[in-house]
């Protein structure tokens, strides 16, 4: 505790915190926790006293006062990006004092502010830091392969992902929303297997005669939930890949469909996004 390195070492890590108090994998998170907690308790962090205050161009956002009693208690604030000065600076002030009266005033306020914004998921364009996919629909009993945006209540929609790794991957997510009016399809439920295939995955190096032999790896987990279809792998070998499975149009409406995401979970930093897009379902 006495290096003098450890406290800005400290607030490095602190600052690295996302949006809700966390870090960016769940690796990472379990490693901060343990050591922060260590400092806290090597520092007397734990018995915290003091009191704080928010205050935004001037106005106040939040106070507080930190005992014992809540040391372990987060506090979020928040304020809409319509309630922010667009014709200049915006000044976010956060103070930390002793309470009235005490002298002693241990422990130490850590705080992060975040600004969070949404485009329209028509305008969200494809993104590739490391990994390219895609998503496609077509009607399940057309041979024709045709892409389509729209579908009817009760049609079959075959979803065919494509990804692309120029590199090996390791600990890979991908998240594929459905659209909003659609809902999966469990091939594993009697009541739903007769309807239509089981989700397949196929690697399409078409100029590897062992692809599909010797080192060919699939997906370990897959999950069909209630808003999207998710994949895992462990290790992904660098290749192209695609994945179909099957949702059906329940609801009639004309929807927002969020973009295909996939990431190495551990380094989340290499991901990749597909485009947004509308999908209409009619009567």
């Amino acid at each position: 505790p006495e290096n003098p390195l450890l406290p800005n070492a400290v607030r490095w890590l602190m600052s690295l915190r996302e949006n809700g108090g966390h870090w960016e994998t769940t690796q990472e998170t379990a490693w901060a926790i343990i050591g922060l907690t260590d400092w806290m308790v090597t520092t007397g962090e734990l018995e915290g006293n003091y009191q704080w205050t928010v205050t935004l161009n001037g106005e106040g956002v939040g106070e507080g006062v930190v005992s014992q009693a809540n040391i372990d208690e987060t506090t979020t604030l928040r304020v809409e990006v319509g309630d922010l000065l667009s014709d200049m600076v915006n000044r976010l002030a956060v103070s930390r004092d002793p309470l009235s009266g005490v002298a002693a005033s241990p422990g130490q306020l850590y705080y992060g502010a975040y600004l969070t914004y949404y485009k329209p998921v028509p305008e969200i364009k494809a993104l590739d830091r490391g990994i390219v996919v895609s998503r496609q629909y077509r009607l399940a009993d057309d041979e024709s392969d045709k892409p389509i945006t729209e579908a009817k209540v009760g049609d079959v929609i075959e979803v065919k992902l494509t990804l692309i790794a120029p590199n090996d991957l390791h600990y890979v997510l991908v998240e594929d929303p459905f659209p909003a009016g659609a809902e999966g399809i469990d091939t594993s439920l009697a009541t739903t297997s007769v309807v239509g295939e089981a989700p397949s995955l196929d690697r399409t190096d078409r100029r590897n005669p062992w692809s599909r032999g010797y080192g060919w790896w699939y997906f370990s987990h897959s999950e069909l939930r209630d808003e999207k279809a998710v994949l895992f792998a462990t290790f992904l070998p660098k290749g192209t890949y695609e994945y179909t499975y099957q949702v059906r149009a329940s609801l009639p409406g004309e929807f927002n469909v969020i973009p295909t995401h996939a990431e190495q979970m551990y380094f989340p930093e290499v991901f990749g996004r597909g485009d947004g897009a509308k999908f209409r379902i009619e009567e």
